[in-house]
């Protein structure tokens, strides 16, 4: 198994004119988008957008990201292997606020993220790109820059139309979708239509977890330092393992589903 731990998307940090996007958070958070009006005759910052957190994910075949092919089997194969997920938030923007939707970008989702309607979307089993965040929306017409999309299990995208109205893309990105092998309501990437309710969630591997818990981020969780809470994770994500038993045997059956003899408990925090 790896342990892929997300990035922290990149703030809009230069207030000045520039073409150069706010870097994504490792693991395929989005790009966020640029404002390329430059109005010189007004001193107010550029309207672009924050980039969008990468995921944290357990998966079984790695890839390395850091030289990506988007077109690569190998890394979709990478992607597909993903046993449990923890959806990432979106970028902001910088802009004043414009009716298409609210400024802030959007924290990762549980097995669906929140809309930031009317064009900005979660990621959710089934809607958006796996593993993926859609980049941020850039324009040269003083629409503005929208913030870039938080990957997870599917990605947080957006769907505007070929409108030219001043300060559209003034709009935050969303977050990505979280999956769990096992969990009630997720959709494994090898499920079809055909494939009985009850099985859906369950990882093309077999591989699955009983006694599942899924936290959104924009709700109360765990802390990954101490015993506090806290309301989702801002920065580069988290993953605690803590071994609750080990079972002593001597021998190891293996069965179609993997039945594990180590009992243990793994938490996983968004990035944002």
């Amino acid at each position: 198994m790896y342990l892929f731990l997300g990035g922290k998307g990149e703030d809009q940090l230069n207030y000045t004119y520039t073409t150069i996007p706010t870097k994504c958070g490792w693991n395929f958070g989005g790009n966020g988008g640029i404002d390329l009006f430059h109005d010189t005759g007004n001193s107010a910052p550029p309207d672009g957008g924050a980039c969008g957190g990468g995921a944290t994910d357990i998966r079984l075949r790695y890839y390395d990201i850091n030289h990506a092919n988007f077109n690569d089997y190998t890394l979709n194969k990478s992607i597909e292997s993903r046993i449990i997920v923890a959806g990432s938030g979106g970028g902001g923007n910088s802009g004043d606020w414009h009716r298409y939707g609210e400024l802030d970008g959007f924290a990762g989702g549980d097995i669906t993220a929140v809309d930031n309607l009317p064009y900005t979307h979660g990621g959710t089993q089934i809607s958006g790109i796996l593993g993926i965040g859609m980049d941020g929306i850039t324009s040269s017409e003083n629409q503005g820059g929208t913030g870039g999309c938080g990957s997870g299990y599917r990605g947080g995208y957006q769907n505007f139309p070929d409108l030219k109205v001043d300060g559209i893309f003034h709009v935050g990105g969303t977050g990505g979708s979280s999956y769990i092998s096992g969990h009630p309501g997720c959709v494994s990437p090898s499920a079809s239509e055909n494939t009985p309710i009850e099985l859906r969630s369950i990882h093309g591997s077999g591989i699955m977890f009983t006694n599942t818990q899924m936290i959104s981020g924009k709700d109360l969780m765990p802390s990954p330092f101490n015993n506090t809470f806290i309301r989702g994770n801002v920065g580069n994500g988290y993953c605690r393992i803590t071994v609750l038993y080990i079972s002593p045997v001597e021998t190891c059956t293996l069965y179609q589903y993997f039945n594990f003899f180590i009992n243990f408990e793994i938490f996983i925090t968004f990035s944002g």
